[in-house]
């Protein structure tokens, strides 16, 4: 459990530090976010303790982490939740279980992450953004 708070946590300093470079200005500096939540289920289960990056056309990420239900939320940055209003990219990752001879390899299939063709678009307000991924449908 603690390499997916690890992981999280490095995803999101980098995050972080991305944000702090391309915005050295502040809070000021951070534009208006939709706030965005939902559930992300795989082969009709909750996906649990997978990462979730919504990658806007222009501008800086946001991130978020399934819990126990397959419920995430996103976040911007460390002090602020949501996402930048158009349309994204979405990538869906999940670690395999720590000490197990997969514990590096995705558990979600390449083409919900690195190959990942799932959009989403945010609009200004709350935004309810499910994901039901079938590992077996080309």
């Amino acid at each position: 459990m603690w390499i997916y708070q690890l992981k999280f946590l490095h995803a999101l300093c980098l995050m972080t530090a991305c944000l702090l470079a391309g915005c050295a200005g502040g809070g000021a500096d951070t534009p208006d976010l939709g706030q965005v939540s939902g559930t992300i289920t795989l082969d009709g289960q909750p996906l649990t303790q997978a990462s979730v990056t919504f990658q806007p056309q222009s501008g800086a990420p946001s991130v978020g982490m399934t819990d126990e239900t397959g419920h995430y939320e996103l976040a911007y940055n460390t002090d602020t939740q949501g996402a930048i209003p158009g349309q994204h990219a979405v990538r869906i990752s999940k670690m395999g279980e720590p000490g197990s001879p997969n514990d590096t390899e995705d558990q979600v299939p390449a083409k919900f992450n690195q190959n990942s063709k799932l959009t989403a678009e945010v609009k200004p307000g709350e935004n309810t953004v499910n994901f039901d991924l079938d590992s077996k449908a080309k």
